[in-house]
């Protein structure tokens, strides 16, 4: 689509200009399985393999207290990552080459046309920003090693991931947020944002506050 301006030259529509991008949830969504509940159990396994008894006791603590519900997931998420963030050690390969029989073949990822693809996700970049490079995506939103002290914006979850994207997307600056992929309600304010939502399995709480928030979407049954 174009217009001729007043000195009859043609202007392309910007809209058409734009890069139309896909993003993308990883757990329960690309993977059937919470992936960082494997990641959990891994790490157990490699601390008793290593001897790792000082890595080992610090997982057990986290989860300990996150099983007595004395702080949120996301601060045990905290924990345990800044228990490993220097450990070399650790074969983030063999990880995904473990879960690789839970990734879901999403056709759209593959043959959708789209110039920009992005993995959004909760989970901690160690391992999620391989598995975006295995799968094709052009980058990987994920929760980071920490830096600081723990606070409410380290894991990128709900509103924090919502921002993470529109944050790249911005600096991309000629990109349109054009599909969603995600299979849960804590994606909602992504889902306000994006073109198109695609919710994979849903539940039925979730199919009914996506609902609820007047927010359009088509569902992939596996």
């Amino acid at each position: 689509m174009f217009w001729l301006d007043s000195h009859g030259l043609k202007i392309i529509n910007k809209k058409i200009l734009k890069k139309k991008a896909l993003v993308v949830d990883l757990d329960g969504t690309l993977y059937t399985i919470n992936t960082f509940h494997y990641f959990i159990k891994f790490l157990v396994y490699h601390s008793i393999k290593s001897i790792n008894i000082l890595l080992l006791i610090k997982i057990f603590m986290a989860l300990v207290f996150r099983g007595c519900m004395l702080i949120p997931h996301s601060k045990m998420k905290y924990f345990i990552l800044k228990s490993i963030m220097n450990n070399r050690s650790i074969d983030y390969q063999k990880f995904i080459k473990k879960i690789s029989i839970y990734k879901r073949n999403i056709s759209i990822i593959r043959e959708g046309e789209f110039n920009l693809k992005i993995l959004a996700t909760a989970a901690p970049s160690c391992y999620a920003s391989i598995i975006a490079k295995n799968e094709d995506f052009d980058v990987c939103l994920g929760t980071d090693f920490p830096i600081s002290n723990f606070d409410k914006e380290f894991e990128n979850s709900k509103e924090i991931k919502k921002e993470s994207v529109l944050n790249y997307l911005g600096h991309d600056g000629n990109s349109d947020f054009d599909t969603f992929i995600t299979d849960h309600l804590d994606d909602i304010p992504l889902m306000k944002l994006a073109d198109k939502n695609i919710l994979i399995n849903p539940s039925n709480v979730t199919i009914k506050e996506v609902k609820k928030q007047l927010i359009s979407f088509e569902i992939i049954h596996f």
